[in-house]
């Protein structure tokens, strides 16, 4: 199944809500889009590694945005998408994950950073290790601008995102995400999540 995927890793925000009838800018459909910020669906069928291609465009105010790779989960209200993203960091789903950068010379390995809690209350960041091993789920922020003019902000649905892994900054330019989930995927599958690339949201 083709998809592609403040600045700090295990940043917490509020879920992401929908605006008032009327402003949706969806221009194709979600499980269509080739461009960053992307979602896909996941099946409890596709058992195998996730393998995609994705272009990501400089930001007007950015030549080279944070990204990250992770999963949202959606609910009618910001209780029950909290609820479901608290529902998948308990199970413990873990993941491998490796994005590489496509050009006339191959493809080159990027640099991703994950989300280390130090404390109940602090965290830091740290490289993930060569097999690309991200053990954990952590809460992280899509831009919401960016997804909504993607169009994959639904109303009546708030989004609560959690990642994977990131990277501080991404040239524009193609990539290819390859994703293993390593533990309880069917967890995954059981909240209806999805796989999510996107833009990371910037502090203020």
């Amino acid at each position: 199944m083709a998809i592609a995927m403040a600045l700090l890793a295990g940043c917490h925000g509020p879920p992401q809500t929908p605006q008032p009838a009327g402003q949706s800018t969806t221009k194709e459909p979600s499980d269509m889009r080739t461009v960053i910020p992307l979602v896909r669906r996941l099946e409890l069928t596709n058992t195998g590694p996730i393998e995609l291609e994705f272009d990501v465009p400089a930001l007007p105010e950015d030549d080279a945005p944070p990204v990250f790779v992770g999963v949202r989960v959606s609910g009618s209200d910001p209780t029950a998408a909290g609820d479901g993203a608290d529902r998948l960091r308990a199970a413990g789903v873990s993941a491998r994950v490796h994005i590489f950068r496509l050009d006339a010379s191959g493809a080159t390995p990027v640099t991703l950073m994950r989300s280390q809690m130090v404390s109940p209350i602090a965290s830091e960041s740290v490289a993930l290790s060569p097999d690309g091993l991200a053990p954990a789920l952590r809460d992280f922020d899509a831009d919401f601008t960016t997804m909504q003019e993607a169009g994959l902000i639904s109303e009546g649905s708030s989004y609560r995102n959690l990642g994977f892994a990131y990277t501080p900054e991404l040239q524009a330019g193609r990539y290819r995400l390859v994703l293993d989930f390593v533990r309880h995927r069917e967890a995954l599958v059981e909240a209806k999540a999805e796989l999510v690339v996107a833009y990371t949201a910037k502090g203020k």
